[in-house]
Formats: structure tokens, sequence, C-alpha cells
């Protein structure tokens, strides 16, 4: 499967904020912060502080984008890590954010919204991901994401 920028290796589509590009990483060194579809970040729609929240995902680049018209898509095989630390609510962003079981405009049942401009990627890649062990810089730099 491919996602529009949860299981190993699925398809995804990712769309770069670029007003937040100031900072060249959103943790600490090859690691990005990313808003993710609901059923990535909590599939139940429970909570807005999900079990996904914290979770960290290497993403590898197909070398497409999603539609003719929407990016460039970025290198084949190029790679990044991201950890969730928000929502991709589908209400006002259904273009992009799915709803969980449901795909996206372009036929994605994953998304994540990356908060920083990647030197990686190209505009809106179509991605590969995997969930990983979060880099321990990124544990210890990165506490927002913690809900009690």
């Amino acid at each position: 499967m491919k996602f529009t920028s949860l299981h190993p290796m699925l398809g995804v589509t990712i769309s770069v904020n670029a007003l937040q590009a100031t900072t060249t990483l959103g943790i600490s060194s090859g690691v990005y912060t990313a808003a993710a579809s609901q059923a990535l970040y909590d599939s139940s729609g429970l909570s807005w502080c999900g079990s996904g929240c914290g979770k960290c995902y290497q993403l590898t680049s197909t070398g497409s984008a999603p539609c003719s018209g929407c990016g460039t898509g970025g290198a084949s095989g190029q790679s990044i890590i991201v950890m969730v630390t928000n929502l991709c609510p589908n209400n006002g962003n259904a273009q992009w954010c799915p709803t969980v079981g449901g795909k996206n405009q372009y036929g994605y049942s994953y998304h994540f919204d990356i908060n920083a401009e990647s030197e990686v990627f190209g505009d809106n890649p179509v991605v590969n991901f995997e969930e990983v062990a979060c880099p321990s810089a990124a544990t210890s730099d990165y506490r927002q994401c913690v809900c009690a």
C-alpha cells in the first residue's frame, strides 16, 4: 500500500508546511515533527492526545507525488524520521487527511503533515513508512507531546 505524505512499509502522502521552514529540523538532527492522520494518531478518535502521539516513523520516498499537479515527490529511496506530535484532522483537511478506515482524495489511507521543510524530500512525496524507535535525542528534546 502507499500513503499520501500503519503498518510496516505502507505507502502514504506527506505535505510539507513551508510556513514553518525557519526551523531546519523539527526536533533534533534528522528528526522532524509531523501531524498524522487519525488512524496513526488516535484510531479511536476519543482523545485530543492520541496513543500515537510521540511515536516515530521512518518515511522513505517512492520518488513520486500523489498527482501530477500536487508536488514534485522527491528523490526515490531518501528517508527521514518523524515524530508524531499532533493530529491532522479530516475536518477541513479531507484532501490529505483521511478518516479511520477511509481514504484521502488521492486514494491513500494515511498521511503525515511535516511541520518543517525537508532537505531530503520534495513537495508532497508518496512514501513507504514503518514505525521505528525514537532516537534518544528526540525523546529527551521533545516533551510537549505528553498527555497526563
